[in-house]
């Protein structure tokens, strides 16, 4: 297993509700994926704005990490794992 460093710019469809964020699919390079899991989800403070990670798995049996920047309304795939 090998763990990728991405930092690309993708689209996602996502649920947003009062409470939490859940992203459903994304694109990502031609492709679409559609999560099956949220295997984890955190947050931090960059300057003023609040950054969502979360840790995901597809059904295309791939694990991401997407990152939204709350602030700038932005979704990137921060990093990928890759089995060998």
């Amino acid at each position: 297993m090998t763990i990728e460093d991405i930092n690309e710019v993708v689209q996602v469809i996502a649920h947003f509700d009062t409470k939490k964020i859940r992203p459903l699919r994304f694109q990502w390079r031609n492709r679409t994926y559609h999560i099956r899991f949220v295997n984890a989800a955190w947050d931090s403070k960059e300057g003023g704005e609040r950054i969502v990670y979360f840790s995901v798995t597809t059904k295309e049996s791939s694990t991401f990490e997407l990152i939204y920047n709350t602030g700038g309304f932005l979704w990137k795939i921060g990093r990928v794992v890759v089995d060998d």
